[in-house]
C-alpha cells in the first residue's frame, strides 16, 4: 500500500527492478551468444521482456496507460461490420453489450463475433439483447489475436467488408488493432470497459501479460502490411 500511495516510492522500486532485470538478461544472453544458440530465445531475452517489464511495473501503474493511451477517439463513425473478440467467459458481458449498443444504432450492419468457445456464447447473448440473428456470423476456431484477425479476415475481406468497429477490452485492442490493419483492414478501435469485478491485481496481470505479447508479435513481425492471400492460416500461433 505504501508503495501505491508513493509515486516516487513506485519509481524508485520499479526502477531498481528493471535495472536487475536487465542485467540478468545482459548475462543470460551473454551465455547464448558464447554457445552460439537459441537466436529466438536471444531476441526475446533482449528486447522483448525487458521492455515488457518496464511497460508493466516501472512504475507500478505505467504498464496500463501506455497500452491505451494511443487508442483513438471513436467519433461515432460507421464501418461495414463490427467485430467482437473473445476473451473468455469473465468479459463476455461488458464487451457483449458495448457490440449490442453499436449495432442497434446502425453503426453497422453486421456483427462479427471471433473465438474458441467465446462466439457462439457471444452470438446468443447479442441475440438476447436484440440484435437480428440475421445479422450475426462468426468463427469458433481462433485462440489467439492472431488467428482472431487472420479467420476474421479470411471470411470477410472476400466479400467486400473494409472498414471494421473492433471491440475488445482496452488493454487488448491496441495490439488487436494492429494485428488486424495488418491483414488489411480499416479499423476503428472501441474499448470495451473491464467489468468492475477485475480486481487490481488481475488488471496488473493482464497489463503484464498484454505488454508481453505485443513486444512479442512486434518481433515475429506481426504488425506489418501482409495481404491475406499469403498466410497459412495453419501455422497461426
Amino acid at each position: 500500500m505504501w508503495l501505491m500511495s508513493s509515486p516516487v516510492a513506485s519509481l524508485m522500486v520499479g526502477g531498481l527492478f528493471v535495472m536487475g532485470f536487465l542485467i540478468l538478461s545482459g548475462l543470460l544472453m551473454r551465455g547464448f551468444i558464447l554457445f552460439d544458440r537459441g537466436h529466438t530465445i536471444k531476441r526475446l531475452w533482449l528486447w522483448g521482456f525487458p521492455i515488457a517489464l518496464f511497460l508493466s511495473i516501472s512504475p507500478l501503474l505505467v504498464g496500463e496507460p501506455l497500452l491505451t493511451q494511443f487508442l483513438p477517439i471513436y467519433n461515432g463513425q460507421n464501418a461495414d461490420a463490427v467485430v467482437v473478440l473473445g476473451r473468455g467467459k469473465r468479459l463476455q458481458p461488458s464487451r457483449v453489450s458495448t457490440a449490442a449498443v453499436l449495432m442497434l444504432t446502425d453503426r453497422a450492419p453486421q456483427i462479427f463475433v471471433s473465438g474458441r468457445k467465446d462466439a457462439p456464447i457471444m452470438a446468443t447473448m447479442l441475440s438476447q439483447l436484440g440484435v437480428e440473428s440475421s445479422k450475426i456470423s462468426g468463427e469458433n476456431c481462433s485462440s489467439t489475436t492472431e488467428e482472431n484477425g487472420q479467420y476474421t479476415a479470411q471470411q470477410l475481406l472476400p466479400s467486400g467488408i473494409q472498414s471494421i468497429i473492433l471491440v475488445s477490452d482496452p488493454l487488448h485492442l491496441l495490439r488487436a488493432q494492429l494485428v488486424f490493419r495488418s491483414l488489411g483492414f480499416e479499423v476503428i478501435p472501441y474499448p470495451s470497459p473491464l467489468p468492475h469485478q477485475v480486481s487490481l491485481h488481475h488488471r496488473r496481470l493482464l497489463a503484464f501479460r498484454e505488454s508481453l505479447g505485443f513486444v512479442a508479435y512486434a518481433l515475429r513481425g506481426r504488425y506489418l502490411p501482409r495481404p491475406i492471400a499469403t498466410i497459412d492460416t495453419t501455422a497461426a500461433q
